[in-house]
């Protein structure tokens, strides 16, 4: 009985050694397995990480850039403002000229005018009176006629009319003025 127990001993130690390999091998691969799964994990974290700020600077970048817009926009808004209104002050300022001054203005607007136009000159019910001798000084007629202008005058030739009010200017040479004096004022 003893050679059956000394057989079954050494199955028993193979057995052992046997199973000992197994697991010391099984347990290799699981910690080969581990580390693998572990350096995954690690490298798509630190992908999620770089995604992550990225998106977080496109963000940043984009909210920056919405603002920046914002600020020029009321930057240019408030310049518009401004020249609106001293665009609004020189035409006040124009029609509330001292009667002498502003005789003066109006006869150097009509020096240059091309005669060719007409010499019929149309003002305001308030400007006949202070413009009268001027108008005439200058070789023009002044109709009996007025308009519902703030400053300057109409030149009729027939039909014709050429409105040279300052209302009219500053209309037509609104974009000119606003350049002028935003490469004065900014």
């Amino acid at each position: 009985m003893n050679d059956g127990k000394i057989i079954i001993d050494k199955i028993i130690s193979d057995a052992e050694k046997v199973a000992n390999v197994t697991i010391s091998e099984a347990q290799k691969e699981v910690d080969a397995l581990l580390k693998a799964a572990k350096e995954k994990a690690h490298r798509q974290l630190d992908a999620m990480d770089r995604d992550a700020h990225s998106e977080a600077e496109r963000v940043k970048s984009k909210e920056i850039s919405a603002a920046e817009m914002q600020a020029k926009k009321a930057v240019l808004e408030t310049k518009q403002e401004i020249l609106a209104e001293i665009i609004a002050e020189a035409e006040q300022r124009l029609v509330s000229m001292e009667d002498a001054e502003y005789a003066k203005v109006i006869g150097g607007m009509l020096s240059r005018l091309d005669k060719s136009l007409g010499t019929e000159i149309i003002v305001s019910k308030k400007d006949a009176a202070r413009l009268a001798d001027v108008v005439k000084e200058k070789g023009f007629v002044l109709s009996e006629k007025t308009a519902d202008i703030k400053g300057g005058f109409i030149v009729k030739n027939g039909d014709i009319e050429y409105n040279y009010s300052f209302e009219s200017i500053i209309t037509v040479e609104k974009e000119a003025i606003r350049q002028a004096a935003a490469e004065i004022l900014f």
